[in-house]
């Protein structure tokens, strides 16, 4: 009997918090009153559609302050609505107000719609610059939030927070409230991010665009993302002017070569200075072969041994630079890193002259990140590296067959990826004056044939090219 009383009390108590929740949710959802809910919720979607954002603010504060669960569009449309306050003439105490609500917009959909933090924390930072960068507090308010929406987000950073971030930074050390180094080591963590978004971008539009029928959503998706490689490209471009005068290999170099004692137990900032003495082509200094060798023994990830890669290569040691590279292509998990490994052991077995094998490597680098011209820049600098050997004690004809399947590479290098462009047309210009001569083709017979079939190491059908 007691039992049952037990069980049916505790029944009751459930029964009760359901009822609880249920009115917490409805509270949440409708407010006080459902019907002055509902009209507000109409006169502020109507007045938001016609871009009237001044008499859309009252009717939408409403449903912010009382139904913040009414619809995430709340919070979708409120910065916007806000904005447009702001544009009119306010006294600055209304400004004042409307600036925290605002921030409050962030925040309260990241408690009542989670799932998406770091990317509203960055909306929050962004907006917080663009208002408050006049005061030295305003900065370094944007500033902490920013660094929280970078942290949080990694290579998932959108442009906008890796140029607020950075710009924010720069005002800080103009104003003397940060040092040089805090923006040299905070480029090297943009730049890393800046350039895993620009090759996952760049990998995402050339799938879309070979994709002939995509759905609606995914022709957004792809305009989202050639506007995102646009405004990357600016803030990349911005970063690099700004820190060019504080970041040239010489005063890295004697930074990091002064400052690497006292940092050497500190591996966040010896992945910092390895990453930007690697972006900046600082590799064949003292201090990046002292940094990379401090970090792959304290933390022998795939970032650390492609970097002793590196320093074996440039000391020409292709055995230890195979074993480095193998190691980080073996053990990293993202294709886009993997594919630049695979690229650096294709360049490794290339500079030994094992072409079959630095192919091989190549194409391997490009199924793992499609749209990458790279890769066949690279076959084509092994076919024209190896062109006069392939037809050795034979006719000048043999040997230069090889340019045409040379430029066939650049040529697919250039359609492929318009970053590649440069590097392509500069070989070809050079190997366009090694072809076979118009006499020599006319010799073989090929004037008037398209293709011609080379076999050497590798078999390539190639276009015939007249001079």
């Amino acid at each position: 009997m007691k039992l049952r009383i037990l069980s049916l009390l505790l029944l009751a108590a459930l029964s009760l918090n359901v009822l609880a929740q249920n009115d917490e949710d409805s509270h949440l959802k409708y407010g006080k009153d459902r019907e002055t809910c509902d009209q507000n919720l109409s006169i502020y979607t109507e007045f938001y559609k016609q871009k009237n954002y001044v008499d859309a603010y009252k009717p939408w504060a409403y449903l912010f302050e009382n139904s913040p669960k009414r619809t995430k569009n709340i919070y979708l449309h409120g910065p916007k609505i806000i904005k447009g306050v702001l544009k009119t003439d306010l006294e600055a105490s209304r400004k004042e107000g409307l600036l925290d609500t605002l921030m409050m917009v962030y925040d309260q959909r990241n408690f009542y719609y989670p799932g998406k933090e770091a990317f509203v924390t960055g909306l929050k930072g962004a907006d917080m610059y663009r208002y408050t960068k006049g005061s030295t507090e305003g900065l370094k308010a944007s500033r902490d939030v920013l660094a929280e929406a970078f942290d949080a987000a990694g290579n998932e950073s959108t442009a906008s927070v890796l140029n607020y971030y950075f710009m924010a930074t720069t005002k800080l050390v103009q104003a003397k409230e940060l040092k040089v180094e805090d923006l040299i080591a905070l480029f090297s963590d943009l730049s890393g991010v800046i350039a895993y978004k620009e090759a996952k971008l760049a990998r995402d539009i050339f799938e879309a665009e070979q994709n002939e029928a995509l759905s609606t959503k995914e022709k957004k998706q792809l305009k989202r993302n050639q506007k995102e490689r646009k405004t990357l490209g600016d803030v990349k471009s911005n970063l690099e002017k700004t820190l060019a005068p504080h970041a040239t290999c010489e005063k890295l170099v004697q930074l990091y070569s002064n400052r690497f004692e006292a940092n050497k137990e500190d591996l966040a900032w010896m992945k910092r200075a390895a990453k930007l003495l690697s972006k900046k082509e600082c590799t064949g200094s003292d201090i990046f072969f002292d940094i990379s060798e401090t970090l792959y023994k304290a933390e022998p990830s795939p970032a650390a041994a492609a970097n002793m890669g590196i320093r074996a290569l440039k000391r020409q040691d292709y055995t230890k630079a195979l074993e480095f590279y193998g190691y980080a292509l073996d053990n990293e998990a993202d294709e886009l890193n993997k594919a630049q490994y695979a690229f650096r052991l294709a360049q490794t077995y290339g500079a030994m002259n094992k072409n079959q094998r630095a192919k091989m490597l190549a194409l391997k680098a490009a199924t793992y990140r499609s749209g990458w011209g790279d890769p066949y820049i690279l076959i084509g600098d092994l076919y024209a590296k190896s062109s006069r050997q392939c037809g050795e004690l034979q006719t000048e004809f043999l040997k230069r067959v090889g340019y045409w399947a040379a430029i066939d590479k650049y040529e697919h290098a250039k359609r492929l990826d318009p970053t590649a462009a440069k590097k392509a047309d500069e070989r070809i210009l050079k190997y366009t004056k090694q072809m076979p001569s118009k006499t020599d083709i006319f010799t073989e017979g090929l004037l008037d044939v398209p293709t011609y079939n080379i076999n050497c190491w590798y078999t390539e059908t190639v276009k015939v090219r007249v001079p």
